[in-house]
């Protein structure tokens, strides 16, 4: 439907904007006058840690700066 222009598609967490192609086009959201935001956070006990949580909490905090 998003396609045919008949519809919507919401997306979050994409920083920078990504081409869709010519049939889609993407517009921001907001409440009142302010833009509408959201903050993630990623969580773990600190006794299951290991160095692939460690790694992969870095690839996060990278793809998110």
């Amino acid at each position: 439907m998003v396609i045919g222009g008949q519809g919507f598609m919401p997306v979050e967490g994409v920083k920078r904007a990504e081409s869709f192609g010519p049939s889609i086009s993407r517009i921001p959201l907001f409440r009142g006058d302010s833009q509408i935001t959201r903050n993630y956070c990623a969580f773990w006990k600190q006794e299951n840690s290991s160095k692939y949580i460690e790694e992969f909490a870095d690839i996060l905090k990278r793809k998110f700066e």
